[in-house]
C-alpha cells in the first residue's frame, strides 16, 4: 500500500510560536450567508486559519450523515454551562444557529466529516453538559478521547477562570497524549470581558495545542475550528504510523526474527 501524501506545514505562517493562535476577524457581508445542508468546498475556508496545510491541499467538508470513512477520532467538547458548546457543534455540523438556549443534560452526539488528501476523516463529537452538578457524571466520557475542545465565553470571566478545572478533568480521566484546543466563543457580543491577550497567554501557560476565537452566531472560525481538529488528528496518526514503520524497519535490520523459517508441525505425532 502506497504511503499517503506527507503532511505539509503551512508556509504562510513564519512565526512557529503563533501558528496555532487564530483570532476572530470581521467577516464581509457576503460571508455571513447561511449554508444549511450543503457540502462545503475547501474554497470557503479561511486557509490562514488552518494548521499545517496550504490552500492547494484537497480539503472538503462533507455532510454530517455520511457513514463511510477512512479514519474516525473521538472529540469531546467541554466547558462551563452557557458558553455555547452545543451552538458550536450545531453550527459546524448543520450550519444553523439557535437563539433559544437549552442546557445539555448528559451529552449530545454530532459527526463532522472532512475529506483530506482523498481520505475521509470522521470526528465523533461528544458535546457534554457544563453544569457543575453533572461534572462527575461525564468523567467516563473522557476515556479514549483524542482531542478536547475546551470552550469559554469571552463575556463570562468565570468560564475563563474555570479553565484549570476542566483541564484537570482531561488530564485525570483522558488519554495522556490527548490534544487540547482552547476556544474563546461569543466574540460577536459587545460586552467582552476576557481579552485576546489573556487567551493567548493561557494557551502558552497551559501548553494548549491551539487557541481560537469563534462565534457560533456569525460563523467566525467555526468550520476552521473543526477542520483544524481533523487536520491535527489526521497528521498525528500519519506521523505515528510513519515512525512505527521506521522502528519496525530498524528492528528487522538489527534483530533476528525467531519465528521466521519455522515450519508448522502436522497434527500427527513424529515421536
Amino acid at each position: 500500500m502506497e504511503e499517503k501524501q506527507e503532511i505539509k506545514e503551512n508556509t504562510n505562517n513564519t512565526n512557529e510560536e503563533n501558528t496555532s493562535i487564530f483570532l476572530a476577524q470581521n467577516k464581509k457581508e457576503d460571508d455571513k450567508k447561511e449554508e444549511n445542508g450543503e457540502n462545503i468546498k475547501g474554497g470557503n475556508l479561511n486557509y490562514n486559519n488552518l494548521m499545517h496545510y496550504e490552500p492547494q491541499t484537497n480539503i472538503e467538508i462533507l455532510k454530517e450523515d455520511r457513514k463511510k470513512c477512512d479514519f474516525h477520532f473521538k472529540v469531546i467538547v467541554i466547558g462551563n454551562s452557557g458558553v455555547g458548546k452545543s451552538c458550536l457543534s450545531l453550527r459546524a455540523t448543520q450550519g444553523v444557529f439557535k437563539e433559544d438556549f437549552i442546557s445539555t443534560i448528559g451529552f449530545e452526539f454530532f459527526s463532522f466529516n472532512v475529506k483530506i488528501n482523498n481520505d475521509i476523516v470522521k470526528l465523533q463529537i461528544w458535546d457534554t453538559c457544563g453544569q457543575e452538578i453533572y461534572r462527575s457524571l461525564i468523567s467516563g466520557f473522557y476515556r479514549s478521547t483524542e482531542l478536547g475542545i475546551l470552550v469559554y465565553s469571552v463575556t463570562d470571566r468565570k468560564s475563563f477562570d474555570d479553565i484549570e478545572i476542566w483541564l484537570k478533568q482531561v488530564k485525570t480521566h483522558g488519554s495522556p497524549d490527548c490534544k487540547i484546543f482552547l476556544i474563546g466563543n461569543k466574540v460577536d457580543l459587545p460586552d467582552r470581558v476576557v481579552s485576546s491577550e489573556e487567551g493567548i497567554n493561557s494557551k502558552k501557560d497551559h501548553g494548549f495545542d491551539c487557541y481560537m476565537e469563534t462565534s457560533a452566531k456569525t460563523g467566525v472560525n467555526i468550520r476552521e475550528l473543526f477542520v483544524n481538529c481533523a487536520i491535527t488528528l489526521y497528521s498525528k496518526y500519519i506521523n505515528e504510523r510513519k515512525n512505527n514503520t521506521l522502528n519496525e524497519y530498524d528492528d528487522n535490520e538489527n534483530n533476528f526474527n525467531l519465528k521466521s523459517g519455522i515450519k508448522e508441525e502436522d497434527n500427527d505425532c513424529q515421536c
